[in-house]
C-alpha cells in the first residue's frame, strides 16, 4: 500500500507569493553567511540542516491523495493537486500507464475538492474510464455544472473517457481490487465523508479531512472508526484562536487530531488541509504545537506526527 500527497491545502489553492520566497530566501542567506559552503558536500550538509520551515515548501494545491498498490489506485478527491497525479498517470510517471481505470472517492463537492478534474489529463482520452463515487446525490449534477460553459470552456459531459457515476451511503464497503473502502460522515456544512481504506495486504489508513468535532459531533464517536489506522490524514486547518473565530466551518486542529490519534490506537498522524493563509512558518509551528501536546498529555505515546507535504510518499 502506497500513500502519495498530490495536493495538501484548503479552502483555495496557495501557490507561494513572491514576497514570501524573498522572506524565506533571506533567512536561509543570513544562516549561509556564517556557514562553510566550501564544496558541494559543505552545501547538500548545509540544506539538509535547514530547520524544516525554511528547507521546503508545504504545497500549494488542494486535497488530492492517492492509495495504489500494483494493481489499483484509489484516488481521494480532485482538488488542483489531481492535475499534477493525470499528468504523470499519462505519461506512466506515475504508476503503469498501461492502467486505463481509475477510481474517484469524493469527500464532498466543496470547490477545493473537485475543481481539479476540469485539468485531470485522462478525462480527455476515450480509452480511460473514470468511476467518481460520491454521498451526495446530486454529484453528477455538481460535476457538471462546473463546468458549464458560464464558468469553463469545455463541459464535462463532452469528455470522451469512459465514466460512471456511483452513489455511496455511510457505511457501504466499496472493494477496488485488494482494496476495501468504508465511510463516515463528519460534520461539516453540506456533509463531508470520511473514508477508512484496508488492504488485503494489511494495511489500514484513513483519510478524514473537512470534519469539525463539537458537543455535537463528540471526537469519541469516531475512535472506532479509526482505531489501528497505520496513518490518519486529518484535517488540521485551524490552531484553536483560529477555531474559536470559526465555529461551523467545519474544520479541526492538530491538537485534535492527537486525541484522536492516540485514543484510536493510530501509528501516523499527517497534519493535512493547511490553511490557504498559513505559510510554512506558521504550518510548522502548529506541528510543534501537537508535538508538546502530545508529550505533555500522552508522554508514554508513540504517535509520529507528520505534516503533509506534495509528492510525500509512505510505504504502509
Amino acid at each position: 500500500m502506497k500513500i502519495r500527497f498530490w495536493g495538501v491545502r484548503g479552502s483555495i489553492n496557495s501557490p507561494l507569493s513572491p514576497s514570501s520566497y524573498r522572506e524565506k530566501l533571506e533567512k536561509i542567506l543570513l544562516l549561509a553567511s556564517e556557514a562553510d559552503l566550501s564544496g558541494k558536500s559543505k552545501v547538500d550538509e548545509f540544506i539538509r540542516d535547514l530547520p524544516p520551515q525554511l528547507s521546503t515548501i508545504y504545497g500549494g494545491n488542494t486535497s488530492c491523495v492517492t492509495v495504489s498498490d500494483d494493481e489499483n489506485i484509489v484516488i481521494l478527491d480532485a482538488g488542483t493537486g489531481i492535475r499534477n497525479l493525470g499528468s504523470e498517470l499519462i505519461t506512466g510517471q506515475f504508476f503503469d500507464k498501461d492502467l486505463k481505470e481509475y477510481n474517484v472517492f469524493f469527500s464532498h463537492l466543496h470547490l477545493d475538492h473537485i475543481n481539479g478534474l476540469p485539468f485531470f489529463a485522462p478525462v480527455h482520452f476515450p480509452d480511460r474510464k473514470i468511476n467518481f463515487y460520491s454521498h451526495h446525490s446530486d454529484f453528477e449534477k455538481m460535476l457538471n455544472i462546473q463546468q458549464d460553459y458560464n464558468f469553463f470552456p469545455v463541459s464535462f459531459e463532452s469528455r470522451p473517457c469512459a465514466k460512471s457515476f456511483n452513489l455511496l451511503k455511510e457505511g457501504d464497503k466499496v472493494k477496488i481490487g485488494k482494496f476495501t473502502l468504508s465511510s463516515k460522515k463528519l460534520n461539516h456544512p453540506n456533509g463531508s465523508f470520511a473514508y477508512r481504506i484496508c488492504s488485503e495486504d494489511g494495511g489500514k489508513i484513513v483519510y478524514s479531512t473537512d470534519g469539525e468535532y463539537t458537543a455535537g459531533t463528540v471526537l469519541e464517536s469516531f475512535y472506532s472508526f479509526y482505531q489501528g489506522a497505520d496513518m490518519l490524514i486529518f484535517d488540521t486547518q485551524y490552531n484553536f484562536n483560529e477555531l474559536a473565530g470559526r465555529f461551523s466551518f467545519g474544520h479541526s486542529t492538530a491538537e485534535i487530531g492527537v486525541d484522536a490519534s492516540v485514543n484510536s490506537g493510530v501509528g501516523k498522524l499527517v497534519l493535512f488541509h493547511h490553511n490557504h493563509e498559513s505559510d510554512d512558518a506558521k504550518i510548522y509551528d502548529m506541528y510543534v504545537s501537537a508535538k508538546r501536546y502530545l508529550s505533555y498529555k500522552y508522554p508514554s505515546s508513540e504517535l509520529e506526527i507528520i505534516i503533509a507535504n506534495e509528492g510525500m510518499e509512505f510505504n504502509i
